[in-house]
């Protein structure tokens, strides 16, 4: 199965959203005029910037990384990181697939061992 594009998934999200049904509504809320955000949901527009995004996000209750995922764009927080340390992280990124680190279950368990390194690194 085919998975939604950006647009795709916006709109159904804004459809099925208690408060913003109308995509008039929408657009007001995160500060987009109704017209660019038809074209958003259209695909006439690519995924917006990322400050609009969050803001996209936290209208819909919904997890911002979820949304860059599906908008194909990486947060500047991530980025920053990496673009300090791309030796670093571009092995560690590496080693995860090599390891079939994939489902959210795995990830889970690094995010939770980390502290755990870091307090005996120190």
């Amino acid at each position: 199965m085919k998975e939604k594009t950006f647009g795709q998934l916006i709109r159904e999200l804004r459809i099925n959203h208690q408060e913003y049904s109308s995509l008039r509504e929408f657009a007001r809320k995160v500060g987009l005029s109704p017209a660019y955000l038809s074209r958003i949901e259209n695909e006439k527009e690519p995924p917006p910037s990322e400050s609009i995004i969050e803001r996209m996000a936290e209208a819909l209750g919904i997890d911002k990384y979820e949304l860059f995922s599906h908008a194909g764009k990486i947060p500047t927080e991530f980025l920053e990181t990496f673009q300090k340390n791309p030796k670093s992280v571009a092995s560690f990124m590496r080693r995860a697939q090599e390891c079939g680190i994939e489902t959210d279950k795995d990830w889970k368990s690094i995010e939770e061992a980390i502290p755990k390194m870091k307090r005996k690194i120190k």
